[in-house]
């Protein structure tokens, strides 16, 4: 059946489900349109990864469901770009009609539990180090994050910061900005907290390149 017109079903994972060879120890957490799931497999020593799936049952419509498939796997190849500085993907796949992907588990959180909490000098330095590499590791594979926040830098074993979460990162190679007859944007990509003033400014993103 083709994908697009598949009707996804709805999936609500406790502790202890398996999808595959893949058994659920907890969630992580839950965005809008996606929900994280740290798993084991059970087919490499019970290997610790992260699982995501994109929770497709909740989109009414064949149109959007379709956009949103071909995000995520857009977020999938992202994820594959060679980089100690960004989560990598692992695998891809498809559940009860809704997509998933399988990427490295970093242990050690997210940088907003630092928030507010003064560190050390070396602290900025890995931080702020990291995250410039990750980006530019992007950039040079032609690709734009778009939602840059504390809660998208993970901590990996070894304590090294990584970028995650590429589910809305532009692509060079296709148009980003989609405007109106005016001009104006017609979508505002990111998290409003972390967003710059011309995204902000829907207007004044009409200087943006597209």
């Amino acid at each position: 059946m083709n994908s697009v017109t598949e009707i996804p079903e709805r999936l609500d994972l406790k502790d202890g489900d398996t999808i595959y060879n893949f058994q659920v120890k907890k969630k992580l957490g839950q965005g809008t349109f996606g929900v994280v799931y740290k798993v084991h497999d059970q087919l490499k020593n019970s290997q610790v990864l992260a699982l995501k799936i994109l929770r497709l049952w909740t989109i009414p419509y064949d149109n959007e469901r379709h956009q949103l498939l071909q995000r995520f796997k857009l977020e999938y190849e992202t994820g594959k770009i060679p980089s100690q500085y960004l989560v990598t993907s692992l695998g891809y796949g498809k559940v009860s009609g809704n997509p998933y992907l399988v990427m490295e588990y970093c242990p050690n959180g997210d940088l907003r539990a630092y928030v507010g909490k003064p560190q050390k000098l070396p602290f900025y330095n890995k931080v702020a180090l990291s995250v410039l590499m990750g980006l530019g590791d992007l950039h040079k594979n032609g690709k734009i994050h778009r939602d840059l926040k504390p809660d998208n830098v993970l901590f990996d074993r070894d304590q090294l910061p990584k970028l995650t979460d590429f589910g809305i990162s532009g692509h060079t190679n296709l148009k980003m900005t989609k405007r109106n007859l005016l001009g104006i944007p017609r979508e505002i990509f990111g998290t409003y907290a972390y967003m710059p003033p011309e995204q902000l400014k829907p207007r004044d993103a009409t200087k943006l390149p597209t």
